[in-house]
């Protein structure tokens, strides 16, 4: 019994063996995924200040804004007065929700108007043209003409 025994105690000391190397090699496995995090940590830090640097805050699209503020922040950015079809254009690559709506037009007309209403955005009607430029407050005089560089853009 005693060969035995001993045959044994030498299979588990070698078991024993093998998983203390197995816990060894995990170990390094797990050192040198904790340096890749780290190391991918510190880059994706560095290329978010560097995005800083080239996103200005006037560029910053917030999603939580209400849609009102969305289409007056477009039109801003376009500064120019906009067609609610431009504006369309410019909120379907924004917002992924405007294309499960039906009519987008629609949609976009309801906030269209608040907007207005609010004096947040002022209608000009351009002659000979179908429907509305929109156009921020400050872009109109007080007799409601666009100032002369603005109309010139949207010609």
């Amino acid at each position: 019994m005693s060969n035995n025994a001993e045959f044994t105690i030498a299979r588990l000391e070698i078991k024993v063996k093998n998983l203390k190397k197995q816990v060894a090699d995990k170990q390094n496995e797990l050192k040198e995924a904790l340096d890749q995090v780290k190391n991918l940590t510190t880059e994706n830090e560095k290329l978010k200040r560097k995005l800083k640097k080239h996103e200005t805050p006037t560029e910053h699209y917030d999603y939580s804004w209400s849609w009102i503020s969305k289409i007056v922040f477009l039109v801003t950015q376009a500064n120019k007065p906009l067609r609610s079809a431009e504006i369309i254009e410019v909120l379907q690559k924004k917002e992924p929700v405007l294309h499960e709506k039906v009519s987008k037009e629609k949609f976009l007309s309801a906030f269209l108007n608040v907007a207005m209403q609010h004096g947040r955005l002022i209608p000009y009607k351009l002659k000979g043209v179908r429907g509305n430029y929109y156009c921020l407050p400050e872009w109109v005089n007080e007799e409601g003409e666009l100032i002369p560089g603005l109309r010139n853009k949207i010609y």
